[in-house]
């Protein structure tokens, strides 16, 4: 079991405990089967002694199998004794259908009991991981944990609440009836079984079939590669060099296909010869204790012997099945606990400062920051931004300039430098004081349940109604929400769609005027059109702006990057300059190329030629 993970970590979680009752329905369950195998052998003998019926308090299944039947039950006539052992079969038949039932369900309860409960401790570890690593890099890691790595473990969970010990108790209860009605024929059926089995898995691992693994997509995508190169090479009059590798490529890759191909063909062959030699070695050993010894098997304890082997080889097959599982779901496993590790990188929250308002600076100094992958997304960028600026961030890659902007939120630990407000650490800064003094906008705005009113006022129940009328009114939204069913007392939900982003953003200004936050920072949405005579928002950051406040925006809208006192153009991961929007066209060919990208209206038409 070294190579397979029994998902221990999340079975010890709270939520995998479970009650008395459900471990009956396991076990019952589980042996079950063998007792059903059991009862078919006596139906078997009945059967076969044809007028006579079990005409003894015991009944011999095999070697070393007998079954007490009681004298009552010997004395009744045949079709009494059939009667009754059917009954009893499909008694035990629906009392087994209603444990697999409970057990099937209570497993699945149990997995989702215990994913449920990952998914909250990731979305409490996120916080945390937030400060060391940037919010940019938890969004990516929950998708890849809500979206891969937790189907697979709860699906690794269910399985193995449902295999084990189930379909061990099963296989050890056929292999033990199968045992007692003759141990050498069973053992030599298991020791087929496992033959069969290392044959099956030798004819699969083989090093053709790994290098098909890989080898095959490779070629497929080159050639692909060649097909959309083909055009371009053509007007390079390169002498059918396309052509050429095409067919080097595509004999590649019919011949690897022949190769696998001619595999396939083999393998189902040679497992049909194996296990009919197999088959053909149990039916000679069979017929030899059916008819060469004089106390050989019955025709019953025969098929006593077939159902247990049976049995034992379908749980058998259920517990490989799991090992396969496991495998996946353990490495889902790995993946989830690594994130929920506690960093000790952070200081306790109360070992850190209050902040009452930013009166000077942040600066910026020669900070380093990077992935989880050490892919950089800021290198050695050192800034100083002062209250009473707008200064807007453009990049080559939004993850860089997201990154930046989350610096200042106290998301993200840098390899190397460091980040100051008003000469203090931001490190040493205590998260809710720094969330006093910080505000987040974006498109979405954010939104939270509540009313309209509830929104704005974001707990400050000192707003009052009139200034936040006033508030939306500055930023154009105050006649749209008034259309609302209830107007300011329409109760919002977080994933609401119905507002659209012009007046959810607008709302998150309107905010920001209500509250006036120290460093506000944005994520523009694009303009709903292109042509606008004024756009009040950004009017609305500008009296921010003159009010002392340092707005931080990711622009998406030209006239923003031609107010804006300060554009900070990254290239990749470094600084690639500064300035006013004037200034950087005239100077940067980087900064020319982006505002063409971003905001040329007529960037997309050259495509359609």
């Amino acid at each position: 079991m070294n190579r397979i993970n029994t998902l221990s970590r999340p079975r010890s979680e709270p939520e995998s405990r479970t009650s008395i009752l459900t471990h009956l329905w396991t076990i019952l369950s589980g042996l079950l089967i063998p007792v059903l195998v059991v009862l078919v052998g006596l139906i078997a003998v009945v059967l076969d002694s044809k007028n006579s019926g079990v005409a003894s308090s015991w009944v011999r299944l095999g070697t070393h199998l007998a079954i007490p039947v009681g004298e009552t039950f010997s004395r009744q006539p045949p079709l009494v004794q059939l009667a009754e052992l059917v009954f009893l079969s499909l008694a035990v038949s629906s009392l087994f259908c209603l444990a697999v039932w409970l057990h099937r369900r209570a497993a699945d309860r149990r997995a989702r009991n215990i994913v449920r409960s990952l998914h909250t401790s990731v979305l409490k570890q996120s916080v945390r991981r937030a400060e060391l690593e940037g919010a940019a890099a938890q969004r990516v890691r929950a998708e890849k944990l809500i979206g891969e790595d937790f189907p697979r473990l709860q699906n690794g969970l269910s399985l193995w609440y449902r295999s084990m010990p189930r379909s061990a108790m099963m296989l050890a209860g056929c292999l033990c009836v199968a045992l007692l009605v003759n141990i050498w024929l069973a053992l030599l059926a298991v020791v087929s079984c496992v033959l069969m089995w290392q044959f099956y898995r030798w004819l699969h691992d083989t090093d053709e079939e790994d290098l098909m693994h890989w080898e095959v997509p490779r070629t497929r995508r080159r050639m692909s590669e060649l097909v959309g190169q083909a055009p371009l090479l053509a007007r390079l009059q390169s002498q059918g060099l396309a052509d050429r590798s095409f067919g080097v490529e595509l004999e590649t890759l019919y011949r690897r296909l022949q190769s696998a191909d001619q595999l396939s063909g083999r393998i189902w062959p040679l497992l049909f010869l194996a296990s009919s030699v197999a088959i053909a070695v149990m039916v000679l050993g069979l017929g030899v204790n059916l008819f060469g010894v004089d106390k050989g098997l019955s025709v019953p304890a025969a098929l006593v012997l077939g159902l247990a082997l049976t049995g034992a080889v379908i749980s058998a097959g259920r517990l490989l099945s799991l090992a396969t599982q496991l495998r996946q779901a353990g490495e889902a496993s790995a993946s989830v606990y690594y994130y929920l590790r506690r960093s000790e990188d952070m200081a306790p929250s109360e070992q850190r400062v209050g902040l009452a308002r930013l009166r000077e600076s942040v600066e910026i100094r020669d900070v380093t920051i990077g992935d989880s992958a050490e892919n950089p997304l800021l290198s050695h960028l050192s800034l100083k931004l002062t209250p009473g600026t707008m200064v807007a961030l453009l990049g080559t890659e939004t993850v860089s300039t997201r990154t930046l902007a989350e610096l200042v939120m106290g998301f993200g630990h840098p390899r190397e430098g460091y980040v100051l407000i008003d000469g203090i650490r931001l490190l040493d800064v205590h998260p809710q004081s720094l969330a006093r003094n910080v505000m987040w906008i974006e498109p979405t705005g954010p939104i939270w349940d509540g009313t309209v009113l509830e929104n704005l006022q974001g707990g400050d129940s000192s707003i009052t109604t009139s200034e936040i009328v006033s508030s939306l009114e500055r930023v154009g939204a105050y006649e749209r929400l008034q259309r609302l069913p209830e107007g300011l007392n329409t109760i919002l939900t977080a994933d609401d769609s119905s507002l659209g982003q012009e007046t959810t953003y607008a709302m998150a200004i309107a905010r920001a005027l209500l509250h006036k936050p120290p460093i506000l920072l944005v994520l523009e949405p694009p303009l709903a059109t292109e042509h606008i005579a004024e756009d009040p928002c950004l009017t609305a950051l500008q009296q921010l702006v003159k009010s002392g406040t340092l707005v931080i925006v990711l622009p998406r809208r030209l006239q923003t990057l031609r107010v804006a006192d300060r554009v900070v153009l990254l290239n990749g991961p470094r600084l690639a300059g500064e300035g006013k929007h004037a200034e950087l066209l005239s100077g940067s060919d980087l900064y020319r190329h982006l505002n063409y990208l971003l905001f040329n209206p007529y960037r997309h038409q050259n495509s359609n030629i």
